[in-house]
Parts: structure tokens; sequence; C-alpha cells
């Protein structure tokens, strides 16, 4: 007998496809087929049932500061000057009432699992990642959240942030971020990074090439070092929106280098294209990674939304399908099979960068599904169908 099972729903991204039955056990997917019945039953109507979204980049402890920000940013460099004289008036109780409202966001627009870059500096010290780590155990019976310790103002431009990383890590985060271009010597800051989750045997998440200019191609030392280290499949590289501005075949040599060293690259267009390419005064360029190039090279690409309602990223409201949305239009995704594929950017593709089983509703898998209120997966993306009921780990969260 199973504990519940999910009657007459379509997995098939086909307009009105096949229907049939999830049987959920021990908060596994325990058989995906016709006639099943379960303790408890729920009959959906031929509701279109997903695997839960995954945001595999996202800022929490500075996410919701648009209406208290001293000035409007116009920059990258107006960005982080504002947010870093906004961290010097955080305290604990507001970084978690800012954070709760974006969890729960999250779990109400169908996510099931974050992975939050949490920031320590000279000014908070600490204090971010102690709040995460809380929030962590806090929602761990409505999503999984992953923590990524984060530097976000380098890590030897300052006194103790290779220390407040150590100790992030002995805490219990659960990645070791970097940010190269915050630091005079992005090499050091890489090889500082990957010796860190060498020690605590982490995978590596870093922002990395954020601009619009065409030598900024840290990427390639990333994915030097990821090979150097044997840790193809474990690296993600967030932003990497330069690319875009290489030329076509030099930057198809660069993916072919990404897809050998197993990075993934999340592509998140809500910041990217607010960000970049303000100086071209005609044409101006898209500003995101060139994500059919890399997906043509073999390379695992994953779509997030980073940043919401603050001095780097003015929009946003915790719903994983805006960033998506997003992507879809800039990259001329109009397609069936392409709208799918970026689907798949917030399930599997994510789930593979983030090592979180399959993303996929799929026999022996964690139970984190979505059914939204449509029988058609199209309407989800194109539409934002409404979620119907979501489930985390065989629970009804929503």
């Amino acid at each position: 007998m199973f504990d519940v099972v999910l009657n007459n729903v379509r997995l098939t991204p086909v307009k009105d496809g096949p229907t049939t039955d999830i049987g959920i056990k021990d908060g596994r997917i325990a058989a995906v087929e016709t006639g099943l019945q379960g303790a408890v039953s729920v009959d959906e109507g031929g509701r279109f049932a997903n695997g839960g979204f995954m945001e595999s980049h996202l800022h929490l402890e500075k996410a919701f500061l648009l209406d208290s920000m001293p000035r409007d940013a116009h920059t990258l460099a107006d960005a982080i000057d504002i947010t870093g004289e906004m961290k010097r008036g955080f305290t604990c109780e507001d970084m978690a009432k800012r954070a709760r409202k974006v969890l729960d966001r999250e779990i109400a627009f169908g996510t099931t699992a974050v992975r939050a870059h949490v920031e320590v500096d000279d000014t908070l010290q600490l204090k971010a990642m102690q709040t995460v780590l809380r929030l962590r155990e806090e929602y761990r019976d409505r999503l999984r959240l992953q923590v990524a310790v984060f530097p976000q103002e380098g890590i030897f431009r300052q006194s103790n942030v290779k220390q407040f990383m150590h100790a992030s890590l002995e805490m219990g985060a659960d990645v070791v971020g970097g940010i190269p271009y915050n630091d005079p010597d992005p090499a050091e800051h890489l090889d500082f990074v990957f010796a860190l989750a060498e020690e605590f045997h982490k995978p590596v998440d870093v922002h990395i090439d954020l601009s619009d200019n065409p030598e900024q191609l840290d990427i390639l030392s990333l994915a030097d070092h990821a090979i150097a280290h044997g840790m193809q499949g474990s690296v993600s590289a967030g932003h990497m929106t330069s690319l875009g501005s290489v030329p076509l075949d030099k930057a198809a040599r660069i993916a072919d280098r990404i897809a050998e060293a197993g990075i993934s690259v999340v592509c998140l267009p809500m910041t990217d294209v607010y960000l970049n390419g303000r100086d071209d005064l005609q044409a101006p360029r898209r500003g995101i990674t060139p994500v059919r190039l890399l997906q043509q090279h073999g390379v695992n690409v994953v779509v997030a939304t980073n940043n919401i309602q603050n001095a780097f990223t003015p929009f946003g409201n915790g719903d994983p399908l805006n960033a998506a949305n997003m992507l879809a239009e800039m990259a001329h995704f109009g397609s069936a099979e392409q709208q799918h594929d970026v689907m798949d950017m917030l399930t599997v593709n994510a789930a593979k960068a983030n090592h979180m089983g399959s993303g996929a509703i799929e026999k022996g898998q964690s139970a984190n599904i979505v059914v939204f209120d449509t029988r058609n997966e199209r309407d989800v993306l194109l539409e934002h169908a409404p979620v119907w009921m979501s489930f985390y780990e065989g629970k009804r969260v929503n």
C-alpha cells in the first residue's frame, strides 16, 4: 500500500497526452503507472505534474531591500557599494525575516530546493551564515536548502574572509562559493576556493565573468582548476555573461573547454540583462551567457533567479518561472521542444548541477512533485499556471 497516490496526472509535455498515477511511499516515488491505490488517493483531474523547481542560485539575506535603499543603483559597482553600506545595518532578525519571505514565496510557486549563496565578510562576519543555517533547519520539512559560503567582497581584499569561509564549512555549509573578479588575482582566489573544497570534500559554485567585456574570461582558469582537482561535474559557474561578447569561433572553443571540465553554467537573466550592455548606445547586447551555444557543445545549463528586489536586481517576486520565461524569450526559445528544455533547466539540469537526484518524476527519486492547474506543460512556463498542490519528500506543502 502506498502512503499517497496521485491519480490521473499528466507527465508528458505533449498537450492532452496520456495520464498515469504516481505512488509515494516513505517520501519517495515508489511507482509511476496506472491503476495505483493508496492510503490516500487524490484524483488530479488530468493536471500536469512536474518535478519540484530548484533555485540553483539565490541570495536570501539581501533580498527585498529595494524600499530601504538610500539611492538607486545604475551599475554593478553601484549595487555592490550600496549593498555594502546597507549590510552594516543588517541584523539576524532582519535577514531572517526577509529570507523567510523569499522561501515562503518559493514554496508557494513550486520550489522544493534552493542553493543559497550566503555572504561572509568583515562587516557581516558569520551573522548571515548563522541565520541561513538556522533557516535550513527550520524549513527542512518543506524544501531542501543548500548553503554556499560566498565571499562577495573578495577573499584577499579583507582581513578575515579566509577564516570566515573555513568556519562556515565547519558550521555545516554545503558548498564553497567564490567570486574571482572581486580580488586582484583571480587565479589566487580560485586556488583558495579549490583548496578549501578539497579539504572539506565540497562542490564549488562561483560567480564569474559578470560583465560584457570579452577579455574577462576567468572561466578558463575555472575550467583548469576543475580538471586539475578532478572535480568535473562538481563545479558551477553563475552569470558568465562576458562569453556572450566573445567572437563565435573563440566562444565555441571555450564552450568545449567548459564541457570538458564538467562545469554547469547557471544563467541568471533577471540580473544579467539588467546589469549588462549599459554602455551600448546602439544595438545593445542582450547581456546573458550564450545559452544556445553552450547547449550545442554539451554544457549543462541551468536557469535561476539570483537576486530579488535589491540593488543588483530591482525585480522578481520569488517565482523561478520569471527567470525561466525571460530566458526563453531572450534566447529565442519559442518552440515547444525548446520551452521544455527551459523547464528542464529548473529541474533535471538543476538536479545534475546540485547533485540532487534526477529532478524528474521517476521511481526511486524523492517525491518532490508539483501539480499545476493546467493539462499542458507549456502553460506552466508561458502562463505561469498556478500550483494546484505540491509535495516535498512525499509530504504536501502547498
